[in-house]
């Protein structure tokens, strides 16, 4: 057994302390967080990354599970790199929004073959109205 000569009420603290921020970390506490009201809306997004050193030619399709002012939740066929920035561009024909530039703040694997990913827009967008807006749910 590993023992640590410094490990004490210190230590207990800190513990108790990422215990706590976990328990504020649950699908329900981050909703609450939301500074945006997220629609359910299913159209085609184009990934590409931001930086144009880094575009091979190769782009991302995808379709948003939901959307809102702040960001948008995707689903691909291949992980998107937590950290980094992305270009997202909607189908015009289907949500008439122009391209914004995203952060990835989060990611899972929902199959083999499928990833969601989270992204904040970098600045705040103005949804197009459509008619066949709802309240989000999730995609999986």
């Amino acid at each position: 057994m590993v023992t640590n000569r410094n490990s004490g009420l210190a230590d207990d603290k800190h513990a108790e302390a990422l215990i706590d921020e976990l328990a504020e970390s649950t699908s329900d506490a981050v909703k609450k967080l939301r500074n945006h009201t997220r629609l359910s809306v299913r159209v085609k997004v184009y990934v590409d990354p931001a930086s144009l050193s880094e575009r091979t030619g190769v782009r991302l399709q995808g379709i948003t599970g939901d959307i809102s002012s702040g960001g948008t939740q995707i689903l691909l066929p291949r992980p998107l790199r937590i950290g980094d920035v992305y270009q997202i561009a909607f189908d015009r024909q289907e949500f008439d929004l122009a391209p914004v530039y995203a952060l990835c703040l989060r990611g899972r694997m929902v199959r083999p073959d499928a990833f969601e990913a989270g992204l904040r827009f970098l600045e705040q967008v103005t949804l197009p109205t459509t008619g066949e807006q709802q309240p989000a749910r999730s995609i999986v």
